[in-house]
């Protein structure tokens, strides 16, 4: 494929620009799939990174006309960055043809091959995680602060390749798993400065203390077991999962993400989501459900369980009579309701949803749209 206009001065005349990139290349964009336009324009000769970058960010957002983003939109600087980062500057990077101009290395290697370890570690550095500092027992008052980085984390994979749905929606329902460790956290709190008796305010603590404990622990299980691969997959693709060796990767499923098909891109990411609450979370809802509480708590979980987006059905309500800590009927909601409803969303609107702000997801205050 060859593009014959010039990135000279590109800009300044970007609505032109987006509108003269060849069909298939916009709609790859619109579709969420920018990493495979930028693959096409370098094919194409294209190799300005800026030039690159802009073409993706200005198509993302028509309604900026072009213009630079400006002092205090830190969310649109940040989505830049990412798109250099995670798509153009890798794909530069991997492609054949001249040293790229802000990376004058040698002829770039092949990628290392890395442990689940090592991957691990580097997702942990990516989030801005200490793990020594991550103590899930040390409850939602000390580890709030890392509570928030998984979930910029995982807005930040989304962000970097959007066939990453399961990123987007691990978000999304990441809020209301927040609310649930703030209302925990306010219990806690309120009991232990009026409670007039003691022991009950002894067991409320205690019950608290127990649904916030297993959550935090869930939430660092689904990090230790997904972000590593989400990690490699962004840095070096598929390959990168398969060269550690590791047993029970689900590297179909990537495979299927990485395809550019929308169909089997859903696909992909369903199986995520099945591994997420089947193989990871289970044992935790478990727990819960252990509780000696004559299953109160289940109860609440079920009852109080809201849409962790738009459209989609508070639990209760899409599967009447169910258990949130039972896997099958957790797992019914999820894929009769909450998947549908993400998957239905347009590109725009599901960026729009996964960038905002985590207290008001949690609070459910969406963006219009």
């Amino acid at each position: 494929m060859t593009i014959t206009y010039s990135a000279e001065g590109e800009l300044e005349r970007r609505p032109d620009a987006v509108l003269r990139l060849p069909a298939k290349i916009r709609a790859a964009i619109k579709a969420g799939h920018a990493d495979e336009a930028v693959r096409m324009l370098i094919a194409g000769g294209k190799r300005d990174e800026n030039w690159l970058i802009d073409v993706v960010f200005h198509t993302r957002h028509p309604e900026l006309d072009g213009r630079r983003i400006r002092p205090g939109e830190q969310v649109l600087a940040k989505e830049w960055s990412a798109i250099r980062t995670s798509i153009v500057r890798p794909m530069l990077l991997a492609a054949p043809g001249p040293p790229v101009p802000t990376a004058p290395a040698p002829a770039v290697a092949a990628t290392p091959v890395r442990s689940v370890a090592q991957w691990r570690q580097r997702a942990l550095l990516s989030a801005g995680i200490d793990p020594a500092r991550w103590n899930p027992d040390a409850g939602f008052a000390v580890t709030e602060p890392i509570v928030k980085l998984v979930y910029a984390y995982y807005t930040k994979l989304f962000n970097s390749n959007e066939s990453l749905l399961w990123a987007g929606l691990a978000k999304l329902a990441g809020a209301q798993v927040y609310r649930r460790l703030a209302m925990t956290q306010a219990s806690i709190d309120a009991t232990a400065m009026t409670a007039d008796q003691i022991t009950t305010a002894d067991l409320i603590i205690f019950y608290s203390q127990t649904v916030q404990v297993q959550l935090l622990v869930a939430q660092r299980a689904i990090f230790e077991d997904l972000a590593w691969q989400h990690e490699a997959f962004v840095v070096a693709g598929p390959q990168a999962l398969e060269a550690t060796g590791a047993a029970r990767i689900p590297i179909g499923a990537w495979r299927d993400i990485a395809s550019g098909d929308p169909g089997r891109v859903r696909s992909g990411n369903r199986a995520l989501a099945l591994r997420e609450q089947r193989d990871v979370l289970a044992p935790f809802y478990e727990s819960i459900r252990d509780i000696n509480d004559f299953d109160e708590i289940p109860q609440r979980m079920s009852a109080e369980a809201p849409p962790p987006l738009p459209g989609a059905k508070p639990f209760r309500e899409a599967v009447p009579g169910g258990d949130i800590t039972v896997f099958e009927d957790r797992w019914k909601w999820i894929e009769t309701d909450i998947l549908p409803v993400y998957q239905a969303l347009t590109p725009g609107r599901r960026r729009q949803l996964v960038n905002t702000p985590l207290a008001d997801l949690a609070a459910q205050r969406w963006p219009a749209g």
